[in-house]
């Protein structure tokens, strides 16, 4: 199986979006895990939902680091686990936080995305 979270997160760490929104199918429902009163938690629909959600983790972060340790895949589900450091651009206060990423495909496309995260120094970090 093609991974497509490879070429989503690629695409990402290079800066472009508008390609790695092709790596997603239409219908797609991000859920990062977390304080639905921080804005980079909850649901995200649709290819403009996920557009949203990565223009504001821009606006609130600098990634200094995103790096994907163990992938794993088993029939439609791709599993990685990881560790990123994030800059607030508020503070200047560093994030950091192993990571363990869900994500549902089919047809070669994201079709359900969930992250993991150290929500407790996020919402510090975003208070």
């Amino acid at each position: 199986m093609s991974n497509p979270v490879q070429h989503f997160l690629g695409h990402i760490g290079r800066g472009e979006l508008p390609l790695a929104l092709g790596f997603i199918a239409d219908d797609v429902l991000f859920e990062p895990q977390g304080p639905t009163h921080l804005p980079i938690y909850g649901r995200f629909e649709g290819k403009t939902g996920v557009e949203r959600l990565f223009k504001t983790l821009a606006q609130e972060f600098e990634t200094e680091t995103f790096e994907i340790r163990k992938w794993a895949e088993a029939d439609d589900v791709v599993f990685a686990h990881g560790f990123m450091q994030h800059r607030v651009r508020k503070t200047g206060g560093v994030v950091k936080s192993e990571f363990a990423l869900v994500v549902n495909t089919a047809n070669g496309l994201i079709t359900h995305w969930r992250i993991f995260e150290d929500t407790a120094a996020f919402e510090a970090a975003l208070g």
